[in-house]
C-alpha cells in the first residue's frame, strides 16, 4: 500500500489544468497529510517501516529541493548509501525510486557527476538481479522476473534516448526490446505496474519494442533483422500478427505460405506440451494424443473462483461459435480443479453451461505450472503450447494465435 497507493500522491502532475477545483483542494489535503505521515515513518523506531519508506522520503525530498543542490547532493548521497539488498525486492523499490531522482536530476548540469553514479548503481543492480525463468520457478521468482525486466528495459530506453550516435542508439533499444515483457512477464504484470506508472509519470508504456522496430525500419535495411523482430514482437503480442504478415508477404515470400511460417514461429519458441488425458463430467475420455494436428485450449479453473466464473459467459460463447464450428481445428477442455464434481455438475446446470469439463486429477495443473487461476493454455496442432496472459482479451489472443 505505501509503494503502490500511498505515494502516488507524490507523483508529479499539472493539476493547473484540472477542471475539477474540488478535487484538486481534496488531492493537495491528501498529500499534506501524506506527507505529515511519512515524516513521521521515516523517523518511526521501527527499522523495517524505515527502510520500506526512506526511498519514498528521500524521492519527495528531492522534489521539494530542485534549486538547492548542495541538499540535493546530500540526498542523493544518502540515497546511494542505502543497501539495495536490505529488505526483498519488492518492499522498498529502491530502483523505481532511484530511477525518478535520476529524471529530477539529470538536467542539472552541476549535479551531472552524481547523476550518473546514481543512473549507474541503479543500471548495474537491475541487470546483476536478472532471472531466468524455467518450469520450477516459483511465483516470486517469475514476480522477481518481470520488474527487473520492465527495469531494465526502460534505463535501456533512457539510455537510447539521451544519444544520437545510431549504433549506440540501436545497441539500447534492442536492449530494451529484448527486456520488454514476453509472455512470461506478462502474466505477472502486477510486478511492474506500479513502477511504470510511476517512472513514467502516470503514463503507460508497458513495451518498448515499438520504439526498436521504428528505428530498425528507419535506420537498418537488413529486411531480416526486421522481420525476426516482427515475429518476436507477433509471439508476444498477437495484435502484431497482421503488422508482421504484411511485412512477410511484402518482403519474405520465399514459397512459404505465411500460415506455415507462423506456426513454425509458435513451435520455436513454445514449450513441449505434457499430454493430457482426463474423464469429462459424462465420463468420456478427453485425451490430447487422439488430437494431434488440432489446437487445444485447456482451461484450468474453479467453482470457487470469481473471476473464473466471471468469464463463463464468453468461455460459452466460445465454445458455441469457434469451438463447435471448427471441430476439425481446434478442441476446448476445461479443468475445475480444487473442486468437488457435486458443486461443478450443479454449477454447469444452473449456469446452463455445455463447455468440456473434467474434474482435475490433482496432477495436471502442476504437471502446467499453473500458479493462479484463472489459467489457460493453448497447444499447438505439433504438440507444443504457450500460456495466455491473463490480463488479456483471451479470445481474441486464441484466435488469433491459432488464425480461426
Amino acid at each position: 500500500m505505501i509503494h503502490n497507493s500511498f505515494a502516488q500522491d507524490f507523483i508529479p502532475g499539472d493539476q493547473q489544468n484540472e477542471a475539477d477545483s474540488d478535487k484538486v483542494k481534496a488531492q493537495e489535503i491528501r498529500k499534506a497529510l501524506h506527507q505529515e505521515l511519512l515524516a513521521k515513518m521515516v523517523a518511526d523506531t521501527n527499522e523495517r517501516l524505515r527502510g520500506t519508506v526512506k526511498p519514498v522520503f528521500l524521492w519527495t525530498e528531492v522534489q521539494k529541493h530542485q534549486d538547492d543542490n548542495v541538499l540535493l547532493t546530500s540526498l542523493v548521497n544518502e540515497f546511494l548509501a542505502q543497501k539495495p539488498g536490505s529488505l526483498p525486492y519488492k518492499k522498498n523499490r529502491m530502483d523505481r525510486y532511484g530511477l525518478m531522482i535520476y529524471q529530477l536530476i539529470a538536467e542539472k548540469e552541476a549535479l551531472k557527476p552524481l547523476s550518473t553514479k546514481l543512473f549507474a548503481s541503479i543500471e548495474t543492480n537491475l541487470k546483476k538481479n536478472q532471472i531466468t525463468a524455467t518450469d520450477s520457478s516459483s511465483r516470486l521468482e517469475l514476480d522477481q522476473r518481470a520488474y527487473y525486466r520492465y527495469l531494465y528495459a526502460y534505463v535501456n530506453y533512457l539510455k537510447a534516448k539521451a544519444t544520437s550516435e545510431a549504433s549506440q542508439k540501436e545497441i539500447f533499444l534492442k536492449n530494451a526490446f529484448d527486456y520488454s515483457p514476453d509472455l512470461i512477464d506478462k502474466n505477472r504484470q502486477a510486478a511492474y505496474f506500479y513502477d511504470m506508472i510511476f517512472a513514467l509519470s502516470g503514463a503507460q508504456k508497458d513495451s518498448f519494442q515499438d520504439d526498436y522496430l521504428d528505428f530498425l525500419t528507419n535506420q537498418v535495411e537488413d529486411k531480416n533483422q526486421v522481420l525476426s523482430t516482427l515475429r518476436k514482437m507477433a509471439l508476444d503480442n498477437p495484435d502484431h500478427k497482421m503488422q508482421l504478415r504484411q511485412y512477410y508477404e511484402d518482403h519474405h515470400a520465399t514459397g512459404k505460405d505465411f500460415g506455415q511460417y507462423w506456426q513454425e514461429a509458435i513451435n520455436s519458441s513454445a514449450k513441449i506440451a505434457p499430454p493430457i488425458s482426463l474423464a469429462l463430467l459424462d465420463k468420456a475420455v478427453f485425451s490430447t494424443e487422439n488430437l494431434n494436428g488440432k489446437w487445444v485450449l485447456v482451461d484450468f479453473w474453479g467453482t470457487w473462483c470469481a473471476p473464473c466464473r466471471k468469464e463463463h459467459p464468453d468461455m460459452q460463447k466460445f465454445y458455441d461459435s469457434t469451438v463447435v464450428k471448427n471441430p476439425g481445428k481446434i478442441s476446448l477442455l476445461t479443468v475445475a480443479c480444487n473442486d468437488t464434481e457435486q458443486k461443478v455438475l450443479t454449477y454447469m446446470e444452473q449456469k446452463k453451461y455445455s463447455f468440456p469439463v473434467a474434474m482435475s486429477d490433482n496432477k495436471i495443473q502442476k504437471t502446467y505450472t499453473v500458479q493462479g487461476y484463472p489459467t489457460k493454455v493453448l497447444i499447438t496442432p505439433q504438440g507444443k503450447y504457450v500460456t495466455v496472459p491473463f490480463n488479456v482479451d483471451w479470445v481474441s489472443f486464441v484466435k488469433d494465435y491459432s488464425d480461426l
